[in-house]
């Protein structure tokens, strides 16, 4: 597919993997989890030109011959139709291994988010709840208080902008 070729495109000695695997969406595509970055890629990082390596089609004739062989390394999946669900095996994965919020106030968000998504999917078409149930729901409703009560605080430490004063009309 267009755009979606894992390879290591090169210019003048300088190799910089090409990862489209990681960004799927943005070319309409299903998201899958995405491969481990190439050891090479690690290696190159960082590395400039003023060593005066002048043999460089030698250094990189292994990456030379991947670009080369470019449509054999496309990744192809399914064309994205709707959204993604919470469970997807992305996201779960996302959710596991990357920094998400940048604020106390952004992580309390989206634990309020996790924990009634969570809830939802623990009563959802269930008849009975057994106690290990009924105790983490119980956790995961103390804990979304907690992330209420951060709400509150950062409430309280910026009050609302007073309104403008009322001004008459007269013709």
């Amino acid at each position: 597919g267009q755009g979606c070729t894992r390879v290591p495109p090169i210019c003048f000695g300088t190799v910089e993997w090409h990862l489209p695997d990681r960004c799927l969406r943005q070319f309409g595509r299903e998201q899958c989890i995405p491969l481990e970055v190439p050891d090479s890629q690690r290696a190159f990082h960082g590395r400039d030109g003023r060593q005066g390596t002048r043999d460089w089609p030698m250094k990189l004739a292994k990456f030379i011959a991947m670009w080369e062989n470019r449509q054999l390394q496309d990744i192809v999946t399914p064309t994205q139709v709707g959204r993604m669900g919470y469970h997807d095996p992305y996201l779960d994965r996302y959710r596991q291994t990357s920094v998400r919020y940048m604020t106390p106030e952004g992580a309390a968000d989206g634990a309020l988010g996790d924990g009634i998504e969570r809830i939802k999917d623990m009563t959802t078409g269930r008849i009975e709840l057994g106690n290990e149930d009924v105790s983490f729901i119980r956790r995961m409703a103390n804990s979304l208080l907690g992330c209420i009560r951060v709400h509150g605080r950062d409430h309280r430490r910026y009050p609302p902008m007073p309104a403008p004063p009322a001004t008459s009309a007269t013709t």
